[in-house]
């Protein structure tokens, strides 16, 4: 399952495979979770946004599931309904590569070139590219990361 803020990353989600695409801003996530996992909830949210959203997490895991919270884009800081999360023995895990010491970056790294890379390699992992541009084109690039519309990444030929 998928949730997302536009129509088209909606239809780009499902055509990539999620059973279940949500828009947060028009709809209820936390119900559609429950509907869709016949009220037993959802096993791990991965979340970037933070915020507000960290207490509709824990609405939404269910009992035993783990929300990993990597990123921050909703704010760093807010009230967690503790009464909410313990009832439902689930983990709630911050995580983050940047402060991380050199010789454990180094070890993910690895790790990730033997686990992940192959998985490219065998096509059962695709990158999901939006666009490309010229290396002399960056500030179009950027403008165009702005406005939020990919889906996927951009890149930049240099």
């Amino acid at each position: 399952m998928i949730v997302t803020a536009s129509a088209g990353k909606l239809a780009a989600c499902r055509e990539l495979g999620a059973d279940l695409a949500v828009d947060y801003a028009s709809g209820d996530f936390v119900a559609e979770c429950e509907s869709f996992t016949n009220g037993v909830g959802i096993d791990v949210v991965l979340d970037v946004i933070g915020g507000d959203y960290v207490d509709k997490n824990i609405a939404a895991i269910r009992v035993g599931g783990r929300i990993v919270q990597v990123g921050t884009m909703g704010g760093g800081r807010t009230e967690v309904s503790i009464g909410m999360l313990l009832p439902k023995r689930a983990s709630l895990i911050g995580t983050v590569l940047r402060a991380r010491p050199l010789a454990e970056k180094i070890a993910i790294t690895q790790r990730f070139s033997k686990e992940i890379l192959p998985l490219f390699d065998s096509g059962l992992v695709k990158p999901v590219i939006d666009s490309r541009y010229a290396l002399s084109a960056i500030a179009e690039a950027h403008a165009y990361m702005e406005t939020n519309a990919n889906v996927g990444k951009i890149l930049i030929d240099v």
